[in-house]
């Protein structure tokens, strides 16, 4: 479901139909969303039983029919009957549960026509099966039963009027279809397939999940509307929706010769407005189906039955749509088009446990955005995401929400986990991966868990994503940055950028966010874009332009969640990492700083240096031959020459490498075959690759961009033992990512780097 506007929207776009001004506000829906499910959903918690044990992990439905009839509205009861055939996976299986609120009253058990033992309480339908069933084995009950659904006000089933007359209609999720129906009430187990046969007083119109395969008078002023749903549907998906509706269809035309029903069931009253508010339909399915495949449910149809609610909700097939919506003047096409991306992300696939919830919601909420680009682009797109999925707590965390249904952190904060993602791995991978989730055959038509959908993101990012989703699905809040930056001219037209990044979020935010970071260098009046990594509390990081830059722009198309501030540029050591060292082998590396007054001085504050290296205060040389190997952790101070003086400490962590000597002890012999991580990296004009060998080899250490082409190689032919470094400059190729790969005689290794210009 959506509950949103899009009135701050009409600050930013000038968009006509869209931006009409509304009735409700952001927090109007927002507070009717999380009022009706999570009030629903805490009384059904307080209504269960916790001491009860469900046996229903131990059979897998595979098919529903539901056959109620709903003609008593003067006293809202119902009576029906339901079958349901399903499979159990445990050998010795004599006894299942299913969910039916104790408001229902359970008049009888059927197996092959014959009574069986049941008994009712607490919520449960607990059936003594007709015999033993062993895995693998099918069997099928039928379930009498008659009562008032408990529901109530759209809780799951609501018996109201309009114009009067009356409107009858479900909306179970999370967890009400039990109270309207006999069912396995869980997310996870999905029928195969199911038939809904609804008996209502003859002027009525019942609509339902899939087709429609009859409308039978029967004779008696009742009529019984049958429709059969032929794919995979889990319990609170499955729908009903009675009024006196009038019927009208577009067409979606997917193919030169196939098209496919948009049916709309509208109060009589709203027919013209409907008629224009729903036309959008049929080009949403398009847009949706090139981005993630074709409309999961095309033998069958799509459409909207209207109800009393003021928002939505996603039924497979058949979206329950608010009668408040219903204007004809798109103001809440925005709801249509979430309702209707649920159809891929929610109906087709759905969450596998309600703690994985965003992975419907936070979809949904993010394909509104690309809707908005879709129609009027980028900026659009950027927009939405800033001002109508605007997160005012970030505080979370998304998986396991404490409100299950907060539209801030399910709907908003999920829609930025993908909003981000896409930035971090970039159109192409991104937009490849969500076509693969929504066409994988371990997902397609069945359900997901996050960790799930993590992997198989990182089978388009090309490496773990750990990182990522560590932080933002199962930690809490955003990044707060401090940024600054400073330019030096370095002759040819070039200047260097050091841009210095500080996170400042509080407690109970992780200490570190790990992101990338577009920054984008001004320079005579068109930003370029740069990725920069940051990964540590404080960072400093530095490339190198053509042209003098007069601004730097910070995540300028807000891919990051964040709060961010510019702060003027102090004094900073700008050097963050270290080489490796090596034991006995002559090191020397340099420690700048830049802003505040030159010169600078240095000293180490903590820890201490390797033996047989030392700091020179004056230049910074981190210099010596490193005598015992090992792991060493210390903090250098800078101090300038302003008064008062301006100070900054860096930790640093260096690593000096053990190698075996021989003979003179000139040349030394690293203990193991290594590729190194290359330094600096990202980098802007050149990085150093660095291997160890451990024997003399036949090298061959070659470039490679994503798509596998070999761009560079940088040696081939034999090698003698020890360390060795190589310059790659990257001149002749784009920014982007590509990967060194060293061959050592029967050796090999891969590492990625990034280069931007």
């Amino acid at each position: 479901m959506k509950l949103k506007t899009l009135m701050l929207m009409a600050l930013i776009l000038a968009i006509p139909a869209m931006l009409i001004a509304q009735d409700y506000t952001v927090q109007d829906f927002r507070d009717a969303e999380y009022k009706m499910k999570s009030e629903h959903w805490q009384k059904m918690q307080e209504s269960m039983n916790s001491d009860i044990t469900l046996d229903q992990a131990d059979f897998d439905v595979k098919y529903w029919e539901l056959n109620i009839d709903v003609t008593d509205i003067a006293g809202q009861t119902v009576t029906g009957n339901v079958t349901m055939t399903s499979q159990s996976v445990v050998d010795g299986l004599t006894e299942v549960d299913y969910d039916l609120h104790s408001n229902m009253v359970a008049e009888s058990v059927l197996m092959d026509g014959e009574p069986v033992a049941f008994s009712h309480s607490d919520h449960i339908l607990t059936i003594t099966l007709d015999q033993t069933y062993n895995e693998g084995d099918l069997f099928t009950t039928e379930v009498y039963y008659n009562g008032h659904p408990a529901g109530g006000g759209l809780g799951s089933f609501a018996w109201e009027e309009h114009n009067g007359h009356p409107i009858i209609a479900t909306l179970s999720e999370p967890i009400g279809a039990r109270e309207w129906w006999p069912c396995k009430d869980i997310p996870h187990d999905k029928a195969d397939s199911s038939d809904v046969l609804i008996t209502v007083d003859e002027d009525l119109v019942a609509t339902s999940n899939g087709l429609l395969i009859s409308n039978t008078d029967n004779e008696d002023g009742t009529r019984t509307f049958h429709w059969h749903n032929s794919y995979p549907i889990t319990t609170y998906l499955i729908s009903m929706a009675i009024s006196n509706y009038a019927e009208f269809t577009d067409w979606y035309v997917y193919s030169e010769t196939d098209s496919m029903p948009i049916v709309n069931y509208v109060y009589p009253e709203h027919l013209s407005a409907a008629e224009e508010d729903l036309n959008i339909t049929a080009a949403a399915m398009e847009f949706f189906a090139g981005l993630f495949g074709e409309y999961p449910f095309i033998n069958e149809k799509y459409g909207h039955s209207i109800f009393t609610w003021g928002g939505a909700m996603e039924h497979q097939c058949n979206t329950s749509y608010g009668q408040g919506l219903i204007r004809g003047d798109h103001a809440y096409d925005w709801i249509l088009v979430h309702e209707l991306a649920h159809q891929w992300f929610g109906d087709m696939i759905n969450c596998d446990t309600w703690p994985n919830i965003w992975m419907n919601e936070g979809f949904a909420s993010y394909l509104e955005a690309l809707w908005a680009e879709h129609l009027y682009g980028f900026e659009a797109y950027r927009d939405y995401m800033v001002y109508n999925n605007d997160v005012s707590d970030p505080s979370g965390p998304i998986y396991d929400p404490d409100e299950l249904f907060s539209g801030n952190t399910v709907y908003d904060k999920g829609s930025w986990v993908l909003h981000m993602l896409r930035g971090v791995m970039g159109d192409e991978a991104f937009f490849e991966g969500m076509y693969a989730y929504a066409n994988d055959p371990r997902y397609q038509y069945g359900t997901i868990t996050t960790q799930e959908f993590q992997a198989l993101m990182e089978e388009y990012y090309d490496a773990p994503l750990d990182w990522y989703f560590d932080e933002w699905l199962w930690g809490m809040n955003r990044p707060w940055y401090g940024y600054s930056w400073l330019t030096e001219d370095i002759g040819n037209g070039q200047w260097e950028v050091f841009l210095h990044i500080r996170q400042a979020q509080p407690a109970p935010a992780p200490e570190v966010f790990t992101m990338p970071i577009q920054v984008f260098p001004r320079i005579n009046g068109v930003d370029t874009m740069i990725t920069v990594f940051n990964d540590s509390r404080i960072d400093d990081l530095r490339f190198i332009v053509n042209g003098e830059p007069t601004a730097v722009g910070f995540d300028m198309h807000d891919f990051i969640l964040k709060m961010a501030y510019n702060q003027g540029y102090t004094m900073n050591i700008v050097t963050t990492e270290l080489p490796n060292g090596f034991e006995e082998m002559p090191y020397s590396h340099i420690i700048e700083s830049r802003g505040g007054e030159a010169p600078y001085t240095y000293t180490v504050t903590e820890g201490s240096l390797p033996a047989g290296m030392e700091l020179d205060a004056a230049t910074g040389e981190l210099s010596g031959v490193p005598e015992i190997w090992g792991e060493y952790a210390f903090t250098i101070e800078s101090n300038d020459s302003s008064n008062p003086q301006l100070t900054d400490e860096q930790e640093f962590d260096f690593l000096v490498e053990e190698a075996i000597g021989i003979e003179d002890n000139v040349n030394l012999i690293p203990v193991e075959f290594e590729l190194h991580s290359n330094y600096p990296n990202p980098f802007n004009n050149s990085t150093v690759i660095s291997f160890n060998l451990t024997r003399q080899s036949d090298v061959s250490l070659d470039i490679y961009n994503v798509l596998g082409q070999q761009v560079a190689n940088l040696h081939s032919g034999q090698l003698s033992a020890g360390h060795h470094n190589f310059l790659w400059t990257g001149d002749s190729v784009p920014s982007g990512v590509y990967f060194y790969k060293l061959t050592a005689d029967d050796k090999t290794e891969v590492q990625k780097m990034t280069l931007l210009k």
